[in-house]
């Protein structure tokens, strides 16, 4: 498959697939008469890469995590990387949460009494 045809499955820019190749983040995509060839196997692999980016992974956090799939008995050291990555994505959930409580509070000081009312008793 081209990279135009690959782009387009993986939602992404051709742009980005040659970036990820050549800082490392996936190995170099083979290629014929010069032309770079996705297999079933880059694009499994592509998704996985957009699908961590898309979890606030770094690409550094990302390079490592799929070095590390490569080694024996990495398992241990890969659920460490992924579990601190999800203690600082509930981190940043439990940040949000408390910025969307203090905006309901203002928008609820800010209806006027009617409307407060109606927030205030569970029923609309």
């Amino acid at each position: 498959m081209k990279i135009n045809e690959a782009a387009k499955q993986l939602q992404t820019s051709t742009w980005t697939l040659r970036y990820y190749e050549q800082i490392g983040v996936i190995a170099p995509i083979t290629r014929v008469n010069g032309i770079r060839d996705y297999t079933v196997t880059d694009i499994n692999q592509l998704q996985e890469v957009l699908d961590l980016r898309d979890c606030g992974m770094t690409l550094a956090e990302i390079k490592q995590l799929l070095r590390l799939e490569t080694q024996d008995e990495s398992g241990i050291a890969q659920q460490q990387l992924l579990q601190g990555r999800a203690r600082e994505m509930r981190l940043e959930i439990g940040r949000l949460q408390e910025s969307l409580n203090h905006l309901d509070l203002k928008i609820e000081m800010l209806a006027p009494d009617s409307e407060r009312k109606l927030v205030g008793s569970g029923t609309h």
